[in-house]
């Protein structure tokens, strides 16, 4: 594989993310525009964080995590014997997916009372129940996705498996403005269940070009074991964001109308750079260190890893301010009309400032994850998981309850937890990470970052107009931070460059 591979692999998987998340963003705003933020909005919120949740955890790295590095071995040792592990995964995986889902659908109205207990004396508990039951065969449709694209990832494909979820936000913009009518909040998730059709679909003609054959087949390959040993705590170290989220709904649940919605919009805009960069990080990784493992060349895998460790920092850190910054504007652009206020605005703006302060924590345990699972750890991620998720459930009661901070409180709990989580990763490790390099660089983006936001506030109180304020301001902070980074030398950005000119 070509040097650096993963580098160019996380810019297409940025890019095509990048238009997904504007069409996110399309669909927030008209969700938005037609329902506002209400009881009725956070019982579609609720109803869809379930299936959602584990669309994130599945697609998001963790089948990846489990999958490419066996698949990566097993291929190398035998084509055909790769071909037969895929069908045989395939199938015991749609069937595990399909009696999770069937059970969900049939006990919904007791995950509701766990998810949302403080539902049953707000009048939309009924109208939860139905939507899960609406909604959640989702959860096949996107196990595919997250199947495919992993296939995919390992061809070196990012473009599209990073682009499908795209189809998703339209089907969900279609049925919010054609359907609400007639159906009410029900239209969001039968757009949901559109979406997810679509999105096979896509992923579909792209194994079928890639000639990779996939059949039902209910042959115990040898290897699945060894899947589901690794695919459990994959699964579970990949969602300490999902499932501070989940403790975030349940708490939220008893204080004002609309918090769970306030959470939700704010988490959508956090997930912008999360999204956008970190996760695309983790999956190009994932390959990159996962194939150097199994050629036992530990020179490059360090390189890459330490490299992509600089990469999440350098991406992350200029982010964070920049919501801080510039994150009320954003949200008044984005999802103020309609039945949106402006006090919903401000309390949206509480819970991404909440978000924003973990993103460097959560960016950061992307390389390091993937550097445990291309060794075949996945035990490590999964009780670093388990710390940062008992260190945010701790700070989430302290600001929601007894310090009574809101959303803002619930958000910020969420951050430190991703923080607990990454230090974990660190002391755990064993790995060649170049700490002193790493710092320098971290130096030199904390002060580009700072003359940044600087710039950006000065910049955004000199101009009236919206959308000129948002967009200039992302646009000329952008140009602020890269010509400084440029003036210290920062280390992430020249070797970006040079990447860029040996492929051009």
């Amino acid at each position: 594989m070509k040097r650096n591979q993963f580098v160019l692999n996380t810019v297409v998987f940025s890019l095509a993310t990048l238009i997904s998340r504007i069409l996110g963003y399309v669909r927030d705003a008209t969700i938005a525009f037609v329902f506002g933020a209400s009881n009725l909005t956070d019982a579609f919120f609720v109803a869809w964080r379930l299936p959602n949740t584990l669309r994130q955890l599945i697609g998001e790295g963790s089948f990846n995590a489990a999958f490419i590095p066996i698949y990566t071995e097993e291929k190398k040792r035998s084509g055909k014997s790769a071909e037969e592990y895929v069908s045989s995964l395939f199938t015991y995986y749609t069937l595990i997916l399909s009696i999770i889902a069937f059970f969900v659908i049939i006990f919904a109205d007791l995950f509701v009372k766990i998810i949302a207990p403080g539902f049953i004396n707000k009048g939309n508990f009924e109208e939860t129940v139905t939507l899960v039951r609406i909604v959640f065969p989702y959860l096949v449709l996107v196990g595919w996705v997250s199947f495919f694209m992993a296939l995919l990832n390992v061809k070196d494909r990012f473009f599209i498996p990073a682009v499908s979820p795209a189809l998703l936000n339209l089907s969900f913009i279609f049925f919010a403005l054609i359907f609400s009518q007639f159906y009410g909040i029900y239209a969001l998730a039968y757009g949901a269940l559109a979406g997810g059709v679509l999105q096979v679909t896509l992923q579909l003609v792209f194994i079928y070009k890639e000639r990779i054959k996939i059949k039902p087949s209910f042959r115990l390959h040898e290897k699945l074991k060894e899947t589901w040993k690794r695919l459990i705590p994959a699964f579970t170290s990949f969602g300490v964001s999902q499932f501070a989220f989940i403790i975030d709904t349940v708490i939220a649940s008893f204080l004002v109308g609309g918090a769970i919605s306030y959470l939700y919009y704010g988490n959508r805009i956090f997930q912008l750079p999360l999204g956008l960069f970190a996760i695309g990080l983790g999956n190009a990784l994932l390959v990159s260190l996962s194939k150097y493992y199994s050629e036992r060349d530990m020179s490059h895998f360090y390189k890459d890893l330490n490299n992509g460790i600089k990469l999440a920092i350098f991406i992350s850190i200029p982010a964070t301010v920049g919501m801080i910054v510039l994150g009320k504007e954003i949200i008044e652009l984005l999802l103020m009309r309609g039945a949106f206020s402006e006090k919903d605005v401000l309390m949206t703006f509480y819970a991404l400032a909440g978000y924003s302060i973990g993103l460097t924590g959560y960016a950061l345990t992307r390389p390091l994850k993937s550097a445990f699972f291309a060794t075949g750890d996945t035990k490590t991620p999964l009780y670093s998981t388990i710390f940062g998720l008992t260190g945010g459930i701790i700070f989430a009661i302290i600001f929601g309850f007894a310090l009574k901070w809101g959303v803002f409180g619930l958000a910020l709990a969420s951050s430190i937890g991703g923080f607990f989580n990454l230090l974990y990763l660190y002391k755990k490790s064993s790995f060649f990470i170049d700490i002193k390099d790493i710092g320098r660089s971290f130096m030199k983006i904390t002060v580009s970052s700072i003359i940044m936001g600087l710039f950006v506030y000065i910049l955004k109180t000199n101009i009236d107009i919206k959308v000129l304020q948002v967009f200039s301001s992302i646009l000329l902070g952008l140009f602020v931070y890269l010509l400084f980074s440029y003036l210290l030398k920062e280390s992430s950005l020249i070797f970006f460059i040079n990447v860029i000119r040996k492929n051009s």
